[in-house]
């Protein structure tokens, strides 16, 4: 027999101090009998809806177990809320490339009609002006007089730049009304909320200036940056053979810095019309919010920004080249003297129109598609840093279920 010492009782059967002696918590060994022990009771699986049984926990010794007393499987985790367009939570990079097309799923009339409209106008309008500047000036040079050539040449040039400059204008404008439409559309989707293309628009025209601005801002630093380094290359290549060699030196290494630098800030700057937006910012204070909130989070930005460019350069490609040597077959095949020297603008015009137009409109529309969704990626990203910086998620979680004030706009300071 076991031992037993801890468990001896009287011979006159007093069993009160036995009684209040504590049942031992271990079980017995196997073939052990320790008196006032009890066995567990069995686990008792609670009902789920419908009758079927849950596997359940096990109840405490001797106690018994309540109906449903058990969790659930699971019950542990609940999924984050997703309303809308995003999941309220901090997105990965998969989930931020996703919405980024799923944008265009979520909300179409509010994304692609008026983007594709924009750059259908923008198109258009350069199409127009330089074909306008092109012809006039070839009908000018060509009925001029040797002593006014070069002077008609020189204006012509100038017509040129001058064209470009209202095509730039019209260009920043559209961007910025495609900024404000976008990231209104991706911040209220991610509510559970589809604007009508209307009321993205009347809500963007309330930041339209501070946009314009911000784009002027950028188009100038580019312009300015690409003429200082034109004339320094200039300027070094008019010292003989060493500087010519120099000058090239210096247009390689510069032209590999300046892509460095613009790659560097559109990462650093990418949530500023976000800011603008959403935040009703300034542009130099945007610009400081864009900078403090992508903190840490330059390589996985950056990251998007690069797989964006590259899989729309693709895209394009792959649409627009088949119907550029389609367009030139046909052309050949309808004109089949425009390829011997003809000047004639009667076969010139046709040929030109056939063969480039349908691939400029398909890569058009892949450009815009793929605009739309950098310019989302990017408000995403602003998403996303609000999340994991200020726990936006839970505002917009409040937001939700309860309304309320506007759920961008960051708390006083």
């Amino acid at each position: 027999m076991a031992d037993q010492g801890d468990e001896w009782a009287s011979p006159s059967g007093d069993r009160a101090a036995e009684g209040a002696r504590p049942a031992p918590e271990q079980p017995p060994r196997y073939g052990e009998r320790i008196p006032g022990w009890t066995p567990p009771a069995e686990p008792v699986p609670s009902a789920a809806p419908g009758g079927s049984a849950q596997p359940g926990g096990y109840a405490a010794p001797g106690a018994s177990p309540q109906p449903g007393a058990y969790p659930q499987p699971g019950a542990g985790y609940t999924p984050p809320p997703k309303p809308g367009l995003i999941p309220l939570h901090p997105l990965s990079f998969g989930e931020l490339l996703g919405a980024s097309f799923g944008v265009l799923r979520y909300n179409t009339r509010a994304t692609v009609l008026p983007t594709l409209l924009i750059n259908v106008i923008q198109v258009v309008v350069s199409l127009g002006l330089f074909g306008v500047i092109g012809f006039s000036a070839y009908d000018r040079i060509s009925h001029a007089s040797d002593a006014n050539r070069g002077a008609i040449i020189a204006g012509s040039i100038a017509e040129g730049a001058l064209g470009g400059l209202v095509i730039a204008a019209i260009s920043v404008f559209g961007t910025a009304i495609l900024q404000g439409m976008l990231v209104l559309v991706v911040a209220r989707g991610a509510l559970g909320e589809r604007p009508r293309a209307g009321e993205a628009l009347r809500r963007a025209m309330r930041s339209f200036w501070p946009l314009v601005g911000f784009g002027v801002l950028v188009a100038a630093v580019e312009i300015v940056a690409i003429l200082v380094l034109v004339l320094l290359v200039v300027g070094v290549a008019g010292a003989g053979s060493v500087g010519l060699a120099l000058a090239i030196l210096i247009g390689v290494l510069g032209g590999l810095g300046y892509l460095v630098a613009a790659g560097f800030l559109i990462v650093k700057l990418a949530t500023v019309p976000s800011a603008i937006v959403l935040e009703r910012l300034g542009v130099f204070a945007a610009i400081g919010r864009s900078w403090t909130l992508l903190r840490g989070a330059f390589w996985k930005t950056f990251g998007i920004f690069a797989l964006l460019l590259v899989i729309i350069y693709f895209a394009s490609q792959l649409v627009s080249v088949p119907f550029s040597f389609l367009g030139t077959a046909i052309g050949g095949l309808l004109f089949p003297d425009a390829g011997s020297g003809s000047t004639d603008p009667t076969t010139a015009i046709p040929v030109l129109l056939i063969t480039t137009v349908p691939a400029a409109i398909l890569s058009t529309i892949v450009q815009g598609i793929g605009q739309i969704a950098q310019v989302s990626a990017f408000a995403l990203v602003y998403l996303d840093r609000r999340i994991r910086r200020e726990g936006l998620d839970l505002d917009l979680q409040r937001a939700v279920e309860q309304g309320g004030a506007d759920p961008f706009e960051p708390a006083p300071r």
